[in-house]
């Protein structure tokens, strides 16, 4: 019996010893298993801010490359395109002409994929008509692929190449008449002949400084975009150009009708300016009208919107070329600008005036009918602006000549 309970007692201490190590390894294990959760979760808490970070800087990457003017796509090196930018957006799935445009990055993309690197210029007669270069760039784990509209870039280059050529034919024109008619002038002993050409020689000397003239108010123009502003009354300075207008339309026996304007159209404006855009378009009217004509002027309010329209009754303007007008040097009918002087840059300062105040010019034509070009200009509707309105020399709707005028 002592025996058997030694037995019993040796049994119960093992099994206990063994409980104890099972419990000593069961909270060792449990400790090993929090201490794994905290790393775990910290390495959670590490994975999910590199996640973070990374999302942010590709979030970043694609806003700043959408904001970039250029389309721009990437490709893995299977050729699946990964990202495309919102330029680049407007070519996927596209139709008519742009469709081109993804068929070409189709062809180079697969290119770039071998190594290649290439570019292609791609003409889009639109409308728009646009001209397009699309670059390739190849990558180890891809490719990169540029789509650039030089659209722009090609219209400001021809338009720098006409202006030198059309500037150099302007002057060169006058420079040899007056030359050729200096050298005639030198051998002529008739005083009647010799008056005539000096005359001629006046003439083309004045013709050359009115283009210089045009040239440099131009320049101003296109240079003053942030010019002072003031408030300008629509009535005040259309009385300005008439009156400026009114020696060339005394001479040219033109007809000047201006309805009368609202005092309370007010522009708030470069005075300069609007005067000579307002004196342009009345100088371009004059000019080609014929004798006892009648050129029409009114100001009218059109939302938060002042139209001035100058209409006349000339010859008008073909419909292939009312798109044209306002490009400098830019003549409808060659001969005839030779005869009244034109420069051929009185629109083109409108067109600038509008442009510097947030406005626009257009023009309505119809050959044997007339033109009315319209100055349209955001207005101000207030009580008038306490300034006097010039004088008008030539009576509203009065021929030049008539009344008081001498």
């Amino acid at each position: 019996m002592n025996a058997t309970m030694a037995v019993l007692v040796l049994v119960g201490v093992v099994v206990l010893a063994v409980g104890v190590v099972l419990v000593r390894h069961m909270v060792n294990l449990r400790a090993a298993l929090a201490r794994a959760d905290a790393i775990a979760a910290a390495e959670r808490v590490r994975t999910d801010q590199e996640q973070a970070a990374a999302d942010d800087h590709r979030s970043r990457l694609a806003r700043a490359l959408d904001a970039i003017p250029q389309g721009v796509l990437i490709a893995d090196p299977a050729g699946t395109v990964v990202f495309r930018n919102r330029v680049a957006e407007t070519f996927a799935d596209a139709r008519h002409s742009d469709a081109l445009v993804e068929a070409a990055v189709g062809e180079l993309l697969a290119e770039a994929l071998v190594g290649l690197a290439a570019d292609r210029t791609i003409d889009l007669f639109g409308p728009p008509r646009r001209t397009l270069v699309i670059t390739t760039v190849p990558f180890d784990d891809g490719a990169l692929v540029v789509i650039d509209d030089i659209s722009e870039r090609r219209r400001l280059e021809a338009t720098r190449r006409d202006f030198v050529a059309n500037i150099s034919h302007e002057l060169k024109t006058p420079v040899g008449a007056m030359g050729l008619l200096a050298e005639t002038l030198t051998m002529e002993d008739d005083p009647a002949v010799a008056r005539r050409l000096a005359e001629r020689i006046v003439d083309e000397a004045f013709r050359m400084d009115r283009t210089i003239e045009d040239l440099l108010v131009l320049t101003r123009i296109e240079s003053e975009e942030a010019a002072e502003r003031e408030p300008v009354a629509a009535n005040v300075a259309i009385a300005e150009a008439v009156e400026r207008i009114r020696p060339g339309a005394e001479q040219a026996g033109i007809v000047i009708e201006v309805a009368e304007a609202d005092p309370g159209l007010v522009v708030f404006s470069d005075r300069r300016q609007i005067v000579s855009a307002l004196y342009n378009l009345l100088d371009n009217a004059v000019k080609y009208s014929d004798p006892g004509a009648v050129v029409e002027v009114r100001a009218v309010a059109d939302g938060d919107q002042l139209r001035i329209a100058v209409q006349d009754h000339g010859f008008g303007i073909p419909k292939g070329d009312l798109e044209r007008v306002f490009e400098r040097f830019y003549r409808v009918d060659q001969a005839r600008s030779r005869s009244t002087g034109g420069t051929g840059l009185g629109l083109a300062i409108v067109r600038h005036v509008a442009t510097n105040h947030a406005g626009e010019v257009t023009v309505e034509s119809r050959l044997g009918e007339g033109s009315t070009f319209t100055l349209v200009l955001p207005c101000d509707t207030r009580s008038p602006v306490d300034e006097p309105i010039p004088p008008l020399s030539v009576p509203i709707g009065a021929r030049a000549g008539d009344g008081d005028t001498p």
